[in-house]
């Protein structure tokens, strides 16, 4: 019968996946039995007319009768079916990786013209292998293993060596390859520790950061920049650290992989946030605001012409607070599209609002919310509490109550938002409600209001609300 590992792992394959796998196990080199086609054509359209993965697994009575039609079923039979489908499921992932890994791809042809002493080949590619692939596209062990390459194709070629340049650059970038590994993985391990209870075993040579900073290793950017990173994570009050890594990125772009400048660009993200924004540094922010810019630029956030629905969020959070309305604006009219097509829907008009409300622009506000019914449900609050905010700003209180009374009724019947959501923003409308009714001259009741609104544990936009209490004091 289909297991379950079997069926998550063709559940996991996009629709271009199943019609290459489907091509795959059609090619007699990879598969002769007919069979395995006509299961895993069987499965397919099982699992496209029936979304309980259980239910398939389960099915094996009905999978055998359209396979075999009158054969006895015979259980061990249908499970090797399944192995053997499973097997060139994997095989196929492995290949559709290797397409996508050229360089790995090259290096390992360049083996196996050198073990058949197919020189003339082996230069042939060897020279297109220098001309398309530069160091910021090929890590330092793929560099280590096309320099020795070269050395072990000259041993077979001519049996002596006239030079070992070829064996002093293979050894150079293996420990180029060592020294990067070796600084990632105790930045993993600075970062986490203080985020996962049990802490690894793993630790720094002695005296291994001073040789780094003192050899030729620290001349390669993308060895500098971790080192750099691994300064910044041991010393964290030292920002000289943060604002030289911002310097190498921004003069290296060309020379560092694009995953890797990712990876490091999220590390001085997240320095701004974790290490001086929360202690209170909000000069941090307008760093933090140029970071993203730097990522958008030079589209680093960017895969397959998408952004991420969290970097969109965060990219407008930051430029709104640090009040680049016009900026904000123009990133949410070119980048709303590049958002996964399930994230767009509302998307524009709600960050849209968020702009004009920052602006304090209300009536534009009204304008983008006020028709609009969302269907993504953190859309459809913050759209509400927006509208509530603006006729509260507005003194707009016939609007206010009629909002007031809608959205509570809206959140006792939604059953998708939690029981603890729910009460943040019933407190919101409690309040809300008090303070359009309170005398603005009865001090007392408002400052009575303050203090509720101090100790309520549960209640969003609390700041919003202290901040129109603290408008009425006196």
């Amino acid at each position: 019968m289909p297991s379950k590992k079997l069926i998550t792992l063709l559940d996991s394959f996009s629709k271009v996946d199943l019609k290459q796998f489907q091509k795959f196990i059609h090619s007699s080199y990879f598969n002769e039995n007919e069979e395995i086609h006509q299961l895993f054509g069987i499965i397919l359209k099982s699992m496209q007319r029936q979304n309980d993965k259980q239910l398939i697994i389960n099915n094996k009575q009905q999978i055998w009768k359209q396979l075999f039609r009158q054969k006895k079923y015979n259980d061990a039979y249908l499970r090797k079916l399944c192995y053997e489908l499973g097997q060139l499921a994997n095989m196929f992932l492995i290949i559709e990786a290797q397409k996508r890994e050229r360089v790995h791809k090259d290096i390992q042809l360049l083996e196996i013209y050198k073990e058949r002493k197919l020189f003339t080949h082996f230069d042939s590619l060897s020279k297109k292998v220098n001309q398309h692939n530069q160091l910021a596209s090929i890590d330092y062990y793929q560099q280590y293993r096309l320099e020795h390459l070269h050395h072990t194709k000259l041993e077979k070629a001519v049996g002596k060596f006239k030079t070992l340049d070829h064996l002093e650059r293979a050894d150079h970038y293996m420990d180029c390859f060592f020294i990067i590994k070796k600084l990632k993985l105790y930045c993993d391990f600075l970062d986490y520790r203080h985020s996962v209870s049990k802490e690894a075993k793993i630790g720094m040579i002695p005296g291994f950061l001073d040789y780094i900073q003192k050899s030729d290793f620290i001349q390669h950017a993308l060895i500098r920049s971790y080192f750099l990173v691994t300064n910044m994570l041991l010393e964290k009050e030292e920002a000289s650290y943060f604002y030289e890594l911002k310097d190498v990125l921004a003069h290296n772009i060309g020379d560092i992989a694009r995953e890797e400048l990712k990876a490091l660009y999220i590390y001085l993200i997240n320095y701004c946030i974790d290490t001086k924004i929360n202690a209170g540094r909000s000069d941090y922010f307008f760093e933090l605001f140029d970071l993203y810019k730097a990522v958008l630029r030079d589209e680093i956030f960017i895969e397959k012409n998408t952004i991420s629905p969290q970097d969109y969020k965060n990219i407008i959070t930051v430029g709104l607070h640090i009040k680049q309305f016009e900026w904000v604006e123009s990133f949410i009219q070119n980048y709303t599209e590049k958002l996964p097509e399930e994230h767009q829907d509302n998307a524009l008009t709600y960050n849209l609002a968020k702009v004009y409300f920052h602006k304090e622009d209300y009536p534009k506000v009204i304008e983008q919310l006020r028709e609009v019914e969302y269907k993504n449900l953190v859309y459809a609050l913050g759209g509400k509490l927006m509208l509530l905010k603006t006729y509260y700003e507005l003194d707009e209180y016939i609007p206010l109550d009629s909002l007031i009374d809608s959205f509570r009724i809206y959140l006792r019947r939604n059953k998708k938002i939690s029981k603890e959501v729910q009460q943040q923003y019933m407190n919101v409308l409690r309040f809300v409600k008090k303070l359009s009714n309170i005398d603005p001259y009865d001090q007392e009741a408002i400052k009575k209001v303050k203090k509720q609104v101090e100790d309520c544990k549960a209640l969003a936009s609390k700041k919003w609300i202290l901040q129109k209490i603290a408008v009425l004091e006196k």
